[in-house]
């Protein structure tokens, strides 16, 4: 850590971190980081590149193979109830998944950082009534809050991001105040009060670039309790709405073909399952990558 002065400008703090390559080879000396972060890669890229790689229409019916099993009729994973290729459906539903998830993290921690930083850094009446509107709703459970607010708008994709967004935020904000307070207490924050710096310049160029780690962290593990989220949504009928591919409402319309043909289930079951295990390892490879203690 060191603090430059330069006459007639306000002091800056600047920190030495390690280089990139040595984060990297931390990060690959966790297998289980390594293979979450893979299962992520290959979660996005067949998100961007779903027209490339699904081999039919995800809407388009086919009432002659209706419900035919995987391999059959030219359908490597089957179809559904109305013929429609599952192998595209599960393409062009990581797009939505995906979408709900990142948009709805980002979206949460859009809001609670600012809400966070401040509240932690200024601490007294902001301090109060945040965090009592925090503990209120951290009372109610998190899926829970997400139903209420998605069975308030009107079901929709847009919607299911605000809904699940809202529910995040009471965990974001208290993430965002602990580092604050945390960062608040040393040295080179208090050098710079000391030293006249303004409240703008300490919270935004010196609290917040020190706060990423632990709300990368964050994120990349409310990236699959977002996507479960939606998944419970759509299952609802409160979330992404057909003819719209999403893997919520696959199983939606497959719990009434389960005991028949339980592959339509299976499927969007297994996708759901990996992508959140692999946005879990993620999220702990870089929690442990972070933690000086693990170093």
């Amino acid at each position: 850590m060191s603090i430059a002065t330069v006459p007639g400008a306000e002091p800056v703090v600047t920190i030495s971190t390690p280089s990139r390559q040595g984060w990297w080879r931390r990060f690959r000396r966790r297998p289980p980081a390594v293979i979450g972060l893979a299962g992520v890669v290959v979660v996005v890229v067949v998100a961007v590149f779903a027209p490339l790689l699904a081999p039919q229409s995800p809407v388009a019916s086919q009432f002659g193979h209706v419900l035919v099993g995987p391999g059959v009729a030219g359908h490597i994973l089957g179809t559904d109830q109305l013929g429609r290729d599952e192998l595209s459906r599960l393409i062009y539903g990581s797009q939505s998944t995906l979408e709900v998830g990142v948009l709805a993290t980002l979206l949460a921690m859009v809001l609670a950082v600012p809400i966070g930083i401040a509240s932690g850094y200024y601490r007294g009446a902001v301090d109060m009534v945040a965090m009592r509107v925090a503990d209120v709703v951290l009372a109610f459970p998190f899926l829970l809050i997400a139903v209420g607010l998605a069975a308030i708008f009107k079901p929709s994709l847009q919607n299911v991001i605000i809904a699940l967004g809202l529910a995040q935020l009471p965990g974001s904000i208290r993430i965002a105040r602990a580092e604050a307070m945390a960062l608040r207490e040393q040295d080179f924050v208090q050098a710079a009060i000391v030293t006249g710096v303004r409240d703008r310049v300490i919270l935004f160029r010196h609290l917040f670039p020190n706060m990423l780690s632990p709300l990368l962290v964050q994120a990349s593990v409310s990236i699959p309790a977002a996507i479960l989220g939606s998944a419970l949504l759509s299952f609802l009928g409160l979330g992404v709405q057909p003819p719209t591919p999403s893997w919520g409402n696959m199983l939606a319309t497959a719990q009434t073909y389960l005991y028949n043909d339980p592959w339509i289930a299976i499927l969007p079951g297994i996708a759901i399952f990996l992508t959140t295990l692999a946005f879990n390892l993620l999220g702990d490879g870089l929690r442990d990558l972070f933690d000086p203690s693990m170093r």
